[in-house]
């Protein structure tokens, strides 16, 4: 669980510290389920912190939609966020604890904390092959974020 949450930040900096060479693409505007790549981390970002507070057992009652003004500003919010996660699931031994929770529109679910933080992996890694598509189409290559390339970084 722990690991996997390692690999969605990591593959967070690295995609990050990649626009940093192109700046200018950050708030482009782009076609795709996002006007820009800062939107679409805004999105990572917003759904990232909305899990994490069900995993703690608070909610938020509505999505954020956060569109950062820099790279600089989205490492900073996600080098907070995840520096607070990876504490929480430090502390947390129970995989299987069960979260009950309600979605956005007041419906009851309930997962185990493992699953959540799958979520959140995967919902990310969704939205960074977004951000690659939206480079490659202004014109600038991407970086690989593969699982793969994580475990061979270790």
């Amino acid at each position: 669980m722990k690991h996997l949450h390692h690999y969605h930040v990591w593959a967070n900096e690295r995609m990050l510290n990649h626009i940093l060479q192109f700046p200018d693409v950050f708030r482009k505007p782009s076609a795709g389920p996002f006007s820009t790549i800062a939107r679409t981390f805004g999105h990572i970002y917003d759904v990232d912190r909305l899990w994490f507070t069900r995993m703690k057992g608070t909610s938020l009652l509505a999505i954020g939609k956060t569109e950062f003004s820099d790279v600089q500003e989205a490492k900073e919010a996600f080098t907070a966020l995840h520096k607070e996660m990876s504490q929480f699931l430090t502390l947390e031994t129970d995989r299987n604890r069960m979260i009950h929770y309600e979605n956005t529109e007041g419906a009851s679910f309930q997962n185990t904390l493992s699953e959540l933080v799958t979520h959140v992996v995967n919902h990310g890694t969704s939205h960074r092959g977004n951000v690659v598509v939206m480079l490659r189409e202004a014109g600038y290559r991407s970086c690989p974020t593969d699982y793969i390339y994580f475990l061979r970084d270790l």
